[in-house]
């Protein structure tokens, strides 16, 4: 989870520091296409840069004419607000594709930066 201020959510693990070092945003985001479907696996810490090269990522399946764009977030770690806004912006220039956005979660920090990039709306009763 994050706050507006865009500090961080890591989960806590026994034996494991919270301090690790950033990945850059090249190492953090792995680019895979087969067969017309360009699948985007985020790993570590969804923060801006790695949003950066998510959304050019992301156009350049657009420019590829892709059907479809996959992103897997089951390994994120972690995640800001920026990172949060960035899957918004992917979702938005996805809907240009043939079979559109798909994301790949689990339990855990991948999912809940989704939920937070897409919070439910409130019903007015």
């Amino acid at each position: 989870m994050t706050s507006d201020s865009g500090a961080t959510c890591t989960p806590s693990a026994p034996g494991r520091s919270s301090e690790a070092a950033p990945m850059a945003p090249e190492e953090a985001l792995d680019v895979v296409v087969d067969e017309g479907i360009v699948v985007l696996t985020v790993r570590g810490h969804l923060d801006a840069r790695v949003g950066e090269a998510l959304g050019a990522a992301t156009e350049g399946a657009l420019r590829q004419q892709a059907r479809r764009l996959d992103i897997d977030l089951r390994q994120v770690a972690s995640f800001t607000g920026e990172g949060v806004a960035a899957l918004r912006g992917c979702r938005a220039r996805a809907a240009r594709l043939r079979e559109g956005l798909h994301y790949r979660t689990g339990r855990g920090p991948g999912r809940d930066a989704l939920l937070a990039a897409y919070p439910r709306a409130s019903i007015d009763a």
